[in-house]
Parts: C-alpha cells; structure tokens; sequence
C-alpha cells in the first residue's frame, strides 16, 4: 500500500519533461546483469552466496551465521564483498572469486525476456552496449555467453577491470563510470544506465547520465521507493525498453507530448 506523502514512478514518466527527449541522443548503454538481462534473484544469487558465506567461514574460521553477515556487511557499506575481503581480511580478489563463482551457471539463468527476445532487446539499442557488473570475469563472461549476447555487445566491464588509480573501485563508483564512458569515447550525458539499483541509479544522474530503472525483478520495497528520485524512466525489462525507444521515435515525428513529472 502507497503511505501518504511517497510518491511511486509511473512508468515511462520522467523526472522532467526534457528526459524521453534525451534518452534518444543516448550513445552509449551502460547494462546492469544481474536482474536486469536476467533474473538473478530467482536463485543465481542464493547459489552465490551460499558459496561466499562457506568460503568466508572456511578462511576466517567463523561460524555459518557469522560468516554471512560478514558477508552482508561488507556488501552494504563497500558494494561488493571482495571488497572488505581484500581490504580487512587480505585475501586476494582472485582467490574468492574462484571458490564462489565458478560453477554451473545454466539452471540458474531465469527471466521474462531471454534468447532471441533477449538479444534483439539489446540489438536494437542505438550505439554502444558495455554490461558493467560487480561479478568476476569467470561469473559475468558465462552468463553472456549463456544469454547469447557476445555479439551484440561491445564490451563486458567485470570486477576484473575495477582497479583504478591504486584501489579497487565497483558500483556505485563515479570514477568508475566516468572512465568508461571516455573509454568509450562518449560523454556521460550521452549515456544512459540501465539498472535494478537505486544506489548504481543515484551516482550515474550526478554524473548527468540518463537512468532507466529495471523494477521487473524487483517490484517490493524498499527498491520502488528508493528508486524513483534517480530513474528518468521505468521499465519492466530490456524488452519494454525497446518498445519505449520506438515510440519516443514516432513522438519525435509529430508534435511533442507533455510528459507528467513523478513528483506530481
């Protein structure tokens, strides 16, 4: 139930009425994996942590229990858990993610919108595809493969590609984010993210990115309510993104349409 005073996104409704202008002068889509290309939290996600929190109790020699909330903890305050890992505990990045992400990924590959939907979701978005993900390479270059993406897609940025200037930095990173659009050579307000996180939604605006908040794998609080201030549109899937750009297209043709704000 909406409370008094929250304000939820409408789909396809931006922050202001310039926004579906812009999003057709993206040249560069920057795409979440995890419940965004797929449904990651309808088991991929327990088959991972089950993996972290054993790992973790194995080699700081925790109790189960303890050892998942150190786990949880690191990934609240630090965005990913080989983050604290590396930084309090000393293990090497590496080392973790072979013991939790190297394992078969098939069964664990769900969603709305896969294979030749999928992939024509992602074709059709104007420009360059980068997927940015806080997994390892071993995790995220399956999972393309799996979702028959390699050809469509210009690059994969993975937790192997996020030590930058000494330290390693994943999402929510503005540097991180900034030095992938001048790699690719387009500038931030020419990019757009597309993504399931509030937190990832929030960094990319500051930085003049257009967002796209992916709700269909995460419809409960706190996500919707947490979301809205940063997301220029809201969609349900990669698939619902497309169908979104074709008639921002055919509006362009015709006489602009007033756009309701989602703060009312």
């Amino acid at each position: 139930m909406q409370t008094k005073g929250t304000v939820y996104p409408t789909k396809e409704h931006a922050d202001n009425g310039q926004s579906r202008g812009r999003l057709r002068t993206a040249r560069l889509w920057l795409l979440d994996m995890d419940d965004t290309l797929f449904e990651a939290s309808a088991g991929m996600f327990a088959a991972i942590h089950r993996r972290m929190e054993d790992f973790i109790a194995d080699r700081l020699d925790l109790p189960l229990d303890e050892a998942g909330r150190v786990q949880h903890k690191y990934w609240r305050d630090l965005g990913a858990t080989y983050l604290g890992l590396e930084r309090y505990e000393g293990i090497a990045p590496q080392e973790f993610f072979d013991a939790t992400h190297r394992f078969d990924l098939a069964p664990f590959i769900h969603g709305r919108v896969l294979g030749a939907r999928l992939r024509r979701a992602v074709a059709q978005l104007p420009g360059k595809r980068v997927v940015v993900t806080n997994g390892p390479a071993c995790y995220a270059d399956r999972v393309v493969r799996l979702l028959r993406l390699e050809n469509v897609l210009d690059d994969v940025v993975s937790a192997n590609d996020m030590n930058r200037l000494g330290r390693w930095r994943c999402k929510p990173d503005g540097l991180l984010f900034s030095e992938i659009c001048a790699r690719m050579g387009v500038r931030p307000e020419h990019t757009a993210l597309v993504e399931d996180s509030p937190a990832n939604l929030k960094c990319a605006k500051r930085l003049g990115m257009q967002t796209v908040w992916c709700e269909g794998y995460r419809k409960k609080p706190p996500h919707r309510i947490k979301a809205h201030p940063w997301a220029d549109f809201v969609v349900e899937d990669l698939a619902d993104l497309g169908r979104l750009l074709v008639r921002s297209r055919t509006m362009a043709r015709h006489a602009p349409a007033r756009l309701k704000s989602v703060r009312g």
